[in-house]
């Protein structure tokens, strides 16, 4: 009987302390229009290309999209995810190849008129901390 209230007990006690996930950032599909309709209204946006099959896609959600000071940022653009989940789609190949994406995942930062900032494309799994730091410059162009 000691065996099974201790087993009972240990589980309690690890589910108890395990952190609820947090909240998913709720990115608006990409589109063209969205694009140009962001630079009409001279608003920065920050597109995201990721695919399902894509680890360090998932990495990015669960570790840096996830928290609340990474929210905030992204709520003060227009936020655009690309679902490049199949890369063989003709629309999907046009639009990689229209924004030079090579891999997965890579984020890029348009200023207020629609115009890329090169330097701050982020590409892979990056720290909260250098995603920062890519988006800084997005108030730097505005």
């Amino acid at each position: 009987m000691k065996i099974s209230i201790s087993s009972i007990l240990l589980v309690f006690i690890f589910t108890s302390c395990q952190q609820a996930p947090r909240p998913q950032f709720p990115w608006k599909p990409y589109s063209k229009q969205a694009v140009e309709d962001s630079a009409a209204h001279h608003k920065p946006v920050v597109i995201d290309f990721s695919a399902q099959w894509c680890p360090n896609c998932h990495d990015l959600d669960r570790e840096v999209f996830s928290l609340p000071g990474i929210q905030a940022q992204l709520a003060q653009v227009t936020a655009l995810r690309m679902d490049a989940t199949d890369e063989d789609d003709p629309k999907v190949q046009k639009i990689l190849q229209e924004y030079e994406i090579e891999g997965f995942p890579t984020v890029i930062f348009l200023d207020s008129r629609g115009r890329e900032i090169k330097d701050s494309r982020v590409i892979g799994f990056v720290t909260p901390q250098e995603f920062q730091q890519a988006f800084a410059l997005i108030k730097i162009f505005k």
